[in-house]
């Protein structure tokens, strides 16, 4: 009895059977798994958090490179470059890092290329878990500006508002002389000439970086003596030098100098009649030329393809304002100064020592991504107006020349309202049973009941006169017109004898002109100042400009910060990353 109770309760048997339950148990066998996933969490947080302090630095440090490129490649300071790359490091507290700084120049000083390379080794916190001690980011930047060639369209409205004076409350210093739009314009654009000629055409520069063309436009481009005969304007007459370019596809910048332009129509032929449905009120017809189509004046005529700088400064200097406003013929123009196909006429002009010969080969061909920097050149052009479209007027060609139909009796040239002229004036139309219109009678007549000579009238010679086209149309044309044709009226007359382009159709052109030369294939880039605009010309420009912060909208007090910051901004674009 005794022996057994000592079997049963030996400590070898106890804990037999107390290990025997353990197994049995489940109880706590979670806490082993937990403790085991626990550790490996750690190890990644940790591993994570030295990821991301390491790309904090390379953030850190490729900024840092960035601007410390930016800063050594300007041209602009004449500090050694490896010392401003390592003033930048040090003071953002990298000077630690094993940097490799290269510079390249060239010859002239035209252009600088700053290349960094470094990297950074950084101690883990977490990585010896895994057996990673430091982690490595490399760090590379290159920066160069060059100089380059730059070719530069100035387009400056020269309408009659430009000559509006610009007020002054409570500013006693002008004593009561005002300055006009034009007075705040002129310094603004020399100042830009110059910045621009500092910058891209410095004297240590070589020569033929720089190319400028100053088109002054109103209703009309005149492209003077000069660039006119190196284009091709139709002879019909030579009374001016403008071109109806309004006619033009829109779709297309390129003006080829081989390409017969037509001509715009000396005289007058607004269309008084039509301004109240334009929304422009009612205007008295006016018989005789007032206005001009083309106001030919030497002032305002185009200087193309510039490179010195007293020249283009004159030519700023001369600009006087008068007329209406196209801002599509503007910028048609000096788009077209910007394009390739214009070369021929540099080419021409080069040969008469009408421009330099630094330039030959200019505009050059836009870049394609294949051509080293002395083939291209950035393209830039600053259109520039105080107002909004308004329009532009010229006759049709079939108008201009040959036998008008009209005849006298009196001879060639005897076309007015000189009684003697008009009792012998008849007007002809070939295959009417009576083909004489007389003006005397205000009736026709066969053809052997006008007798004596009949000189016919050219419309050269009616134009000589001195008539407005719509003051011809109402004192002359419409009357025989009325009768030939039933219900005609003088507005329809006008329309098929008229070249007409206003208001919204230029808002549609210069918008068009402006997305053809913003894509990828001419990348010009536009720069846009609109001076004391209204809403419609604000808008059609900030359309125009290549971005928003392209357009600039200023007062006239402000035109010289607003083409000093366009300066700035083309040189900021020279400089690559």
């Amino acid at each position: 009895m005794g022996l057994q109770q000592n079997r049963k309760g030996t400590p070898d048997s106890r804990a037999q059977r107390w290990l025997s339950r353990v197994l049995r148990e489940e109880d706590g066998a979670l806490i082993i798994l937990s403790l085991q996933i626990f550790i490996i969490m750690l190890v990644c947080t940790g591993i994570a958090i030295d990821l991301v302090r390491i790309e904090e630095r390379r953030a850190v440090i490729q900024n840092t490179l960035d601007r410390a490129a930016l800063a050594a490649a300007s041209l602009s300071q004449n500090l050694d470059p490896e010392a401003v790359v390592d003033d930048y490091l040090a003071k953002a507290g990298l000077d630690y890092l094993d940097t490799d700084t290269k510079v390249e120049e060239g010859d002239f000083d035209e252009w600088r290329r700053v290349t960094i390379r470094t990297t950074d080794r950084m101690p883990t916190i977490f990585g010896p878990l895994v057996g990673i001690d430091e982690l490595h980011t490399a760090g590379n930047s290159q920066a160069m500006e060059s100089i380059g060639n730059v070719e530069i369209s100035l387009v400056l409205d020269i309408s009659g508002s430009m000559n509006f004076n610009i007020y002054h409350d409570n500013d006693s210093s002008y004593n009561g002389v005002y300055p006009t739009r034009m007075d705040q314009l002129r310094p603004a654009a020399l100042n830009f000439v110059e910045e621009m000629f500092d910058t891209v055409q410095p004297p240590t520069a070589p020569a033929g970086r720089l190319s400028i063309s100053i088109v002054p436009y109103n209703q009309q481009v005149t492209l003077g003596s000069k660039l006119g005969s190196v284009f091709k304007l139709s002879t019909d007459h030579t009374q001016n030098t403008c071109a109806d370019v309004f006619t033009l596809p829109t779709n297309q910048i390129a003006i080829s100098p081989s390409t017969t332009l037509q001509r715009t129509m000396y005289g007058d032929s607004f269309d008084y009649w039509g301004q109240y449905a334009l929304g422009q009120g009612s205007w008295s017809l006016r018989s005789t030329v007032t206005n001009q189509n083309c106001y030919e004046n030497s002032y305002s005529s185009v200087l193309a393809f510039a490179n010195n700088e007293t020249t283009i400064k004159s030519a700023i200097n001369a600009l006087r304002p008068g007329g209406d406003t196209a801002i599509d013929v503007g910028a048609r123009w000096g788009l077209a100064l910007l394009d390739p196909d214009a070369a021929p006429a540099v080419t021409s002009m080069i040969s008469k020592n009408w421009v330099s010969s630094d330039l030959a080969g200019r505009p050059f061909d836009y870049d394609d991504g294949t051509k080293d920097v002395d083939e291209t050149a950035m393209k830039v052009m600053v259109l520039m107006t105080d107002g909004q479209n308004t329009r532009s007027y010229s006759t049709k060609p079939a108008y201009r020349t040959g036998d008008s139909g009209f005849v006298s009796r009196r001879s060639a040239t005897a076309f007015s309202q000189n009684q003697y002229d008009w009792d012998e004036l008849f007007y002809y139309v070939e295959g009417r049973t009576k083909p004489y219109y007389s003006f005397k009678y205000d009736k026709w007549y066969y053809a052997y009941q006008i007798y004596g000579t009949k000189y016919n009238i050219s419309w050269e010679t009616i134009w000589s006169k001195g008539y407005s086209l719509q003051g011809f149309i109402d004192i002359f044309f419409y009357r025989p017109l009325s009768d030939i044709y039933y219900g005609v009226g003088k507005t329809d007359i006008y329309n098929a004898m008229a070249e007409q382009s206003e208001f919204s159709e230029k808002d549609s052109a210069l918008n068009a002109l402006c997305t053809t030369a913003k894509d990828d294939e001419h990348n010009i880039i536009i720069f846009t100042v609109a001076v004391d605009a209204p809403t419609s010309g604000k808008e059609v420009l900030r359309k125009c400009a290549t971005a928003d912060t392209y357009a600039y909208e200023v007062s006239a007090l402000d035109l010289t910060d607003a083409f000093a910051s366009i300066a700035s901004a083309i040189n900021s674009l020279r400089l690559t990353n």
